[in-house]
């Protein structure tokens, strides 16, 4: 039996194959990609083949097809809505479980292509996907089924940031307690382990305590949208109702907008002609009309690169423009480094809450800890870095691959396995 590591994230997706001695190798899964060995989690069905293309090939047919199919991202993100049961794409329904086998499909036609033996799959999850036990086991079986329709017969699962923490001890010399801390698009999740002390199998006795909060890149981003773009799309702006009355711009549909893989669901008729309504109606229908564009346009993806974008400039430069053009609208939006982390402050206490909370109930203190392991596209983010360095010190930091450091403890997960 082969054994494979699958690390399925909300924004990026990487695969390991655990052969032999030696770490797990990443697999290339989207030869297309700038990096083949990661996988952006996004799915594009097709208005031409009729189907889905996911990765590279998805933002491809994407722009080919004039950005008139359906892109979803951030699929991941719905495993603990149980109010998501099922999606309209062209002509039929589709349940989530169904979205997500599409990615689950490619990872499983890739393994394929390497080899023909049974296979072992291990999954990352979040240590925590929301804060409530029956929707915890709710995502990860959708999980689990999204695997079985790709053609997964076993299937077991590892918590992310201790997959991480796998990675980290194949690069030690010594034993650790350390402070593992995974910091991706959709979730910030922490595990204390001692590392280093020669045990295998599960490693129950070595893991102190693991915990998680619902915050990530994806968060950091909307509070970009929130404080900065929002304005040019409705915020602020009035429209006069049948009644005669000036009301505000409606709340909803500008919290949609906050959020990029809640955006397709403002392609709907009733929305499309409220947008309508209010566009003949508002004192400002140049914002109302940008609006229209972005949804009737579907682009909102690119609009969502520009700010990421600029949000990992600023991880170098002081200032950054979120530059992005579909007429009618035309965004050229200074955003400096001081304003990124006030508005992401009350995120980062949040982060920082839940690391504490790992620690205490790890009954240690950051003195008590070796090294702080830090992994995840939102590491990178300064504020983010210098939040572990004011509690543990700039000389206990780690850091590897960002994107691919679960991955490979997920092949290391599954190497171990006696599944």
């Amino acid at each position: 039996m082969e054994r494979f590591g699958l690390d399925f994230g909300t924004t990026n997706t990487s695969l390991t194959w655990a052969r032999g001695e030696g770490l797990p190798a990443l697999c290339a899964i989207d030869p297309p990609a700038p990096d083949p060995r990661i996988l952006r989690t996004l799915l594009y069905f097709s208005l031409e083949t009729r189907g889905f293309v996911v990765g590279q090939r998805a933002i491809d047919e994407y722009l080919a097809e004039d950005m008139q199919g359906t892109l979803i991202q951030s699929i991941k993100t719905f495993l603990a809505d149980d109010s998501f049961e099922e999606t309209w794409i062209a002509d039929r329904a589709w349940s989530l479980e169904e979205l997500i086998a599409v990615p689950f499909r490619h990872v499983r036609a890739a393994i394929r292509g390497l080899t023909a033996d049974d296979v072992l799959l291990v999954v990352g999850r979040p240590a925590v996907f929301v804060a409530r036990p029956e929707k915890e086991q709710l995502a990860q079986e959708r999980l689990r089924r999204a695997a079985a329709r790709a053609g997964f017969d076993r299937v077991a699962f590892q918590y992310e940031p201790i997959a991480a923490g796998l990675a980290y001890e194949a690069t030690l010399a010594r034993p650790e307690v350390a402070l593992i801390a995974d910091l991706g698009g959709g979730t910030s999740d922490f595990t204390v382990m001692r590392l280093g002390t020669g045990t295998s199998g599960s490693r129950r006795q070595d893991i102190l305590a693991t915990g998680g909060v619902q915050i990530g890149g994806d968060t950091f981003d909307a509070r970009i949208m929130a404080r900065k773009l929002v304005p040019h799309f409705g915020a602020g702006t009035t429209y006069r109702s049948m009644e005669g009355r000036d009301l505000p711009f409606p709340a909803h549909l500008l919290g949609r907008l906050e959020h990029w893989h809640q955006i397709p669901f403002l392609r709907t008729r009733k929305v499309r002609d409220l947008l309508s309504r209010l566009r003949v109606s508002s004192d400002a229908p140049e914002a109302v009309a940008r609006f229209q564009a972005l949804v009737d346009g579907n682009a909102a993806f690119f609009l969502f690169e520009a700010i990421e974008r600029a949000k990992a400039r600023l991880s170098r430069d002081d200032v950054a423009r979120v530059a992005f053009e579909l007429p009618p609208i035309a965004l050229d939006v200074a955003l400096t480094r001081a304003e990124f982390e006030a508005m992401i402050a009350p995120d980062l206490a949040q982060i920082d809450g839940c690391m504490r909370d790992v620690l205490a109930r790890a009954a240690l203190g950051p003195a008590d800890v070796d090294a702080v392991f830090i992994t995840g596209g939102s590491a990178q983010v300064p504020s983010v870095r210098r939040l572990f360095a004011g509690a543990f010190g700039e000389a206990r930091l780690r850091a590897e691959d960002y994107l691919t450091t679960v991955a490979c403890g997920l092949g290391l997960t599954a190497a171990a396995s006696e599944f």
